[in-house]
C-alpha cells in the first residue's frame, strides 16, 4: 500500500486563466538585474552551443518575448494547455551549474554547456537534477511550473542563453561579464526584439540523444544498505514516471510507471519481466500520479492530482471499469502524498509543501483540514511516504543529495527522530516501496 511520491511532480490546472505577459520590465529589472538591452551578440551566437528546443521530440510551444527579449517566455501549444507539469529536458549536453529556490524566479535550474556558454530555466514546477550531475541533449531536468512570484502564477517557462566570459554562469543574474544572448534553436534564432510572438514551434529534440532511455530500478529490501541487495532491472522509458503499490493484495510492492504525455499508467506484477498486465488512460495528461488503498481491501490503487483536486480509482486496476472519487485539498503547487496515518488500512491523501518544506497530512482530507502539520528536511527535498518499522502506520520522509531521511518518530509526535543511509547518486530518482512482504518498507533509486 505504499504510495507513490512523484519525483517529477507535476501540476496542471484544467482550464487555468488565459496567458498574460507574466514579467513588468520592472520586474524583471530587479530579477535580473536589469540588462535589458540587446546587444549585437552576432559572432557570439556563431560559436554558441548547438541548441533544440527543452521539449520532447514534436512537441509545438508558443515563444514570446515580450519586454526582456532576448529571453523567452514558452507556453505549449494549443492556447497553453498542458504548460503546468510539461517535461523539461535539456537542450544542449553540459553540466548543471545551478539548482535551488530562488525568492523572485522560483525553482531555478542552470546548465553549463561549456565555453562560457549557460542556459537558464525559471519558474520551474519541479527540478530533476542537482549540481554536478553532467545530462546530455534530451536528458530530463525538471517540470515546467508557476512557481516564485515573478511568474505571476501563470505556468510557463522564462528561458535564457547567457555567455559569461568570467565563466561563472548566472547569465545575467549579476555576474561581471555575464550577459544575455539571443537563442537558435534547430538552426533558427528567436528572440531578436521584445513584444514577437513565435507560435507553433516544433521540437527536433529528438533521436539518440533525445532519447530520454531505459528506468533501470535499485531496490534494497535493507533501510541500512546502500547498495542494491535485488537483481537490477529495467522497466519502461523516461519521461515515464515510477509508481509503487501492491496491486493483487500479496503483501509486496511492484514498480510501475505512469507515462505523462498521454495520462496512461503501466501496472506491473512483475516488472523484471518488461510487461505490463494492467494498462489503461486515467485523468489528464501531465498529471500528477499517486497510489494508495482507498477502499481497505488490501490492494493498491491510482490517482491523479490536477490542480487542487485529487482524482483517486476506486475500480480495480485490473478493471477496464472506470469508477471515481474526488476532493480537493491544498493548493496546486503542492505535492502530492498518500498514507494511512492512523493504522485503518486506508490511505488518505494529503500534501507536502516544498517551499516550506512542511507536511500537512489529513485523516479525512473531505474537510480540508490538516490534523499534522510539521516541517522535515529542507525545502525542494523529494518527499515519499512508508511504513518504517512495520506498525501498519504509514511515515513520511526526504530524500536529499544522495541520502534518503526516514522519519522515524509518529506522525502525531512533536519529536522528531530519524533514520537515514546514503543510497545512491544525487541525480537518482527515489522510490519506495515493500518489496520482499516483511511489512516494513524499504529504499530504492530509479536512473
Amino acid at each position: 500500500m505504499r504510495s507513490l511520491v512523484s519525483l517529477r511532480s507535476r501540476q496542471r490546472r484544467p482550464g487555468h486563466p488565459g496567458w498574460v505577459r507574466t514579467v513588468t520590465a520592472a520586474a524583471l529589472t530587479g530579477l535580473v538585474g536589469g540588462l535589458l538591452n540587446i546587444p549585437a551578440y552576432d559572432a557570439l551566437a556563431a560559436a554558441g552551443p548547438n541548441l533544440q528546443l527543452p521539449f520532447p521530440c514534436g512537441q509545438q510551444w508558443r515563444l514570446d518575448t515580450w519586454g526582456h527579449a532576448p529571453a523567452l517566455d514558452m507556453v505549449k501549444e494549443p492556447d497553453q494547455q498542458g504548460t503546468e507539469g510539461a517535461t523539461l529536458v535539456a537542450p544542449a549536453a553540459g553540466t548543471v551549474n545551478k539548482s535551488y529556490y530562488h525568492e523572485n524566479a522560483g525553482n531555478v535550474i542552470q546548465i553549463n554547456h561549456g565555453g562560457g556558454w549557460f542556459t537558464t530555466y525559471l519558474h520551474l514546477q519541479s527540478r530533476a537534477v542537482n549540481v554536478g550531475a553532467t545530462v546530455q541533449q534530451g536528458t530530463l531536468i525538471g517540470r515546467v511550473g508557476r512557481t516564485g512570484p515573478t511568474s505571476n502564477n501563470h505556468p510557463h517557462l522564462h528561458f535564457e542563453l547567457g555567455y559569461d566570459s568570467n565563466g561563472n554562469g548566472e547569465a545575467s543574474w549579476g555576474y561581471a561579464g555575464a550577459e544575455r544572448v539571443q537563442p537558435t534553436f534547430n538552426g533558427v534564432s528567436y528572440g531578436s526584439a521584445n513584444s514577437q510572438t513565435y507560435r507553433n514551434v516544433t521540437s527536433r529534440n529528438c533521436g539518440g540523444s533525445g532519447n530520454l532511455g531505459v528506468l533501470e530500478f535499485y531496490l534494497s529490501d535493507n533501510q541500512s544498505s546502500t547498495v542494491a541487495t535485488r537483481p537490477v532491472f529495467a522497466y519502461g522509458n523516461s519521461p515515464m514516471v515510477p509508481i509503487t503499490g501492491d496491486w493483487d493484495g500479496d503483501g509486496k510492492d511492484t514498480v510501475s510507471t505512469y507515462d505523462p504525455t498521454t495520462g496512461r499508467f503501466y501496472i506491473s506484477n512483475n516488472p523484471a519481466s518488461g510487461q505490463a498486465q494492467y494498462t489503461f488512460l486515467y485523468g489528464d495528461p501531465n498529471a500528477v500520479p499517486f497510489v494508495g488503498d482507498w477502499d481497505g481491501d488490501g490492494k493498491d490503487n491510482v490517482g491523479v492530482r490536477m490542480g487542487n483536486v485529487f482524482f483517486m480509482r476506486t475500480s480495480p486496476v485490473s478493471s477496464a471499469t472506470e469508477t471515481t472519487q474526488s476532493v480537493a485539498y491544498g493548493d496546486a503547487p503542492m505535492i502530492p502524498l498518500a498514507g494511512d496515518w492512523d493504522g485503518d488500512g486506508k490511505d488518505t491523501v494529503s500534501a507536502y509543501d516544498p517551499a516550506s518544506g512542511k507536511f500537512l497530512l489529513s485523516n479525512n482530507p473531505a474537510t480540508g483540514q490538516a490534523q499534522y502539520v510539521f516541517r522535515y528536511g529542507d525545502p525542494n527535498a523529494v518527499p515519499f511516504v512508508g511504513d518504517w518499522d512495520g506498525d501498519g502506520k504509514d511515515n513520511v520522509g526526504v530524500r536529499m543529495g544522495g541520502g534518503f531521511y526516514l522519519r522515524t518518530s509518529p506522525v502525531t509526535s512533536a519529536t522528531e527522530t530519524t533514520h537515514s543511509v546514503a543510497y545512491g547518486d544525487s541525480g537518482d530518482l527515489p522510490v519506495i516501496g515493500d518489496w520482499d512482504g516483511d511489512g516494513k518498507d524499504s529504499q530504492g533509486i530509479v536512473r
